[in-house]
């Protein structure tokens, strides 16, 4: 696989999942096996944890959007930044929906093997998405 075929498959994912929200095609992308890092405690590892993730993000957030901005690819390894948009339309760790359009940045980084993510780390803004939903005081409010 090069560069243009893991962007691809990357978009092909986003489109799938997030704007199709065709939580079953994970298995599409993902290996049976997938370690991902950081995956909340108490879920099912592999893609059963995914998939529950998943749901919980499409269930609290409609109309999500991503805007990659950059997209680095070596050897099997990818690092991605891209901005997420979404309305807080559905409870979120236990934050009442606020109907909130809210956008965070996004860094995950994956292994591809034979064509699907076998490892994936993922660095959201939660600081961030928390503020936006009125969780935590803006970061200048709190100093």
């Amino acid at each position: 696989m090069n560069a243009q075929q893991a962007r691809e498959l990357y978009e092909r994912y986003l489109t799938r999942l997030y704007v199709q929200r065709d939580v079953e095609s994970m298995t599409d992308f993902f290996a049976p096996d997938v370690v991902a890092q950081p995956l909340p405690a108490g879920l099912p590892e592999g893609v059963p944890g995914l998939k529950l993730m998943a749901r919980v993000w499409l269930e609290s957030f409609s109309d999500i959007r991503f805007t990659i901005h950059s997209f680095l690819y070596d050897q099997g390894l990818v690092a991605v930044r891209l901005a997420v948009t979404g309305v807080h339309t559905g409870s979120f760790m236990g934050i009442a929906p606020t109907g909130r359009r809210v956008e965070i940045t996004d860094h995950p980084h994956f292994r591809l093997h034979n064509g699907k993510v076998v490892e994936i780390w993922d660095q959201l803004d939660m600081m961030s998405l928390l503020q936006q939903l009125g969780a935590i005081p803006p970061a200048v409010q709190a100093a």
